[in-house]
């Protein structure tokens, strides 16, 4: 009975409480004012790269080989898109800015440290012209200059809308063919029921139509030589539509009243008539 009594004074006396940790908490409170601090500088130092007075942009320099583009043009075109300082300029901003030049291609845009904004521009390569006032590059792409700015001597091309990679494909595989016969293509269209039409140099005019146009224009590689010999007349128009065979236009070339007593100088023809034939392959 008395050695329960003992059991349960023990039970209830409270155990001592663990003194504290002085060292630790001193230890916590420092590392807790060091980040605070940090935490400070950081923010304090993004403000202040913020400020475009701190390594603002001195230099834009814009590299690149031109034709139809002035330097000055690009310069006031990115004006309003240089803003900031070296950190925090917006490239992608420049970039797009540069590029609503018509004749601006590719622009790549990059900082140089530490206050250059280093442009890089190409320029756009036009292939040919594209309906009235535009142009094509190589990808088929249409860009519209100034209609005072387009080069003169290039080929006309034409399509519905949307259509302008596929001419440029389907004339650069026809002026490939053609090259052979020392023939060059100045116009090429496709009309809205998507039938080909070309004229070459010296105004002969392919009917190629809609289907086996590859095949088509092989006839007429095929034929042109002997086509092409006949004297006293030249080709106007061939129509290629047959399956097989095509249509010759002949213009008859006569010579103009005196023209038995004077000569016409060397490669110029006077009235004429036309002449259509038929022939098979």
């Amino acid at each position: 009975m008395k050695q329960s009594r003992q059991k349960s004074k023990k039970r209830g006396k409270a155990a001592p409480k663990a003194p504290l940790n002085w060292q630790w908490i001193r230890g916590r409170a420092v590392a807790l004012l060091l980040f605070g601090v940090m935490a400070i500088g950081a923010v304090w130092g993004v403000m202040k790269l913020q400020d475009p007075v701190v390594l603002p942009l001195k230099v834009v320099r814009i590299d690149g080989q031109f034709r139809h583009l002035e330097r000055a043009d690009i310069v006031r075109s990115v004006g309003d898109a240089v803003q900031g300082n070296f950190f925090t300029v917006d490239v992608e901003a420049v970039r797009n800015a540069a590029r609503r030049l018509p004749w601006v291609d590719r622009v790549s845009v990059r900082r140089v440290w530490p206050d250059v904004l280093d442009m890089a521009v190409e320029e756009q390569q036009p292939l040919a012209r594209w309906g009235r006032d535009q142009l094509v590059n190589h990808r088929g792409e249409v860009f519209a200059p100034l209609p005072a700015s387009i080069p003169p001597g290039l080929p006309a091309l034409a399509g519905p809308d949307g259509s302008a990679s596929r001419v440029v494909e389907r004339y650069r595989k026809i002026s490939r063919r053609l090259s052979g016969l020392g023939l060059r293509v100045e116009s090429l269209r496709l009309d809205s029921r998507q039938a080909w039409r070309l004229w070459l140099g010296g105004g002969l005019e392919l009917d190629l139509g809609r289907a086996d146009v590859a095949r088509r224009l092989r006839r007429f590689i095929r034929v042109y030589p002997r086509l092409s010999n006949e004297s006293g007349r030249r080709l106007k128009r061939v129509d290629l539509r047959y399956t097989n065979g095509f249509s010759v236009l002949w213009e008859s070339v006569r010579p103009a009243p005196g023209d038995d007593l004077k000569q016409a100088p060397s490669g110029r023809r006077s009235g004429g008539s036309f002449r259509q034939q038929r022939g098979r392959v």
